[in-house]
């Protein structure tokens, strides 16, 4: 895979054998205009380093989480033309599945931080709810990682019945979390795998924010369970200790 991601990208990372690529292309939704893709590559290196290595000495915290990163899994920063393309080669050749940062739709804001994320939030209660200014990079290198749990874990999924997934049925059903109104905006194209997983990464990102104290019952079980099975709870965008190696 390293030879044909440094063929077809501009920049290329290594964490162990699990890739992140780029092209060089500005992102069009930010707050930083001056930024090409080698900045967002280099945040995302930034912040995949920070969620594998918590506590930030420099290794792997959990060998098996970056292994079956490398294994299954693959990241990659560019505009939809490139993204939508290569999700179906690289996983033709290689077999891994690839996450992506499409930067020509989704926000990259480089500004945010954790202090700026739930201001006026005081219930999670809608799949819609996101920071008015967040950086949709975090949402999907939280997913990449917890699509890599999910592929070791066999109880950590987002099926119905699953613990995640009756958490979230219980929430519906309690009344205090929707995801109607989301899928009735996606022409029913919101299906529940898809509302579980963003679904936990609100709940992490709450966490993050140290706004705990407005999570309902379903929503702490939830903060519970993910901290048990060893999902990383904090993450450091400024993460400076160079776990990863730059090979283009």
């Amino acid at each position: 895979m390293r030879d044909y991601l440094t063929k077809t990208f501009s920049h290329v990372a290594r964490i162990d054998d699990f890739y992140i690529a780029a092209g060089n292309r500005a992102p069009l939704i930010t707050d930083l205009p001056s930024d090409t893709g080698k900045e967002i590559f280099e945040m995302a290196v930034r912040i995949f380093e920070s969620l594998l290595d918590q506590n930030e000495d420099g290794t792997v915290d959990h060998p098996y989480l970056v292994n079956s990163l490398a294994e299954h899994l693959a990241f990659v920063i560019d505009h939809t033309d490139v993204t939508n393309e290569e999700e179906v080669k690289i996983q033709s050749f290689f077999g891994n599945y690839v996450m992506t940062m499409k930067s020509n739709i989704w926000p990259y804001m480089p500004s945010f931080s954790s202090s700026d994320c739930s201001l006026s939030l005081t219930e999670l209660n809608i799949s819609l709810w996101r920071p008015e200014t967040y950086n949709a990079l975090w949402e999907e290198c939280f997913h990449t990682i917890t699509e890599a749990i999910n592929r070791v874990n066999p109880e950590f999924n987002f099926d119905h019945g699953s613990i995640l997934g009756s958490y979230l049925q219980a929430d519906i059903d309690n009344g205090s979390y929707d995801i109607s109104e989301q899928n009735e905006l996606e022409d029913d194209g919101y299906d529940f795998l898809t509302g579980v997983n963003e679904y936990v990464h609100q709940i992490w990102l709450i966490n993050l924010c140290n706004r705990q104290n407005i999570l309902n019952q379903y929503q702490l079980s939830v903060l519970e369970y993910i901290s048990a099975v060893g999902v990383p709870l904090t993450v450091n965008p400024d993460y400076n200790l160079e776990l990863a190696e730059v090979v283009k």
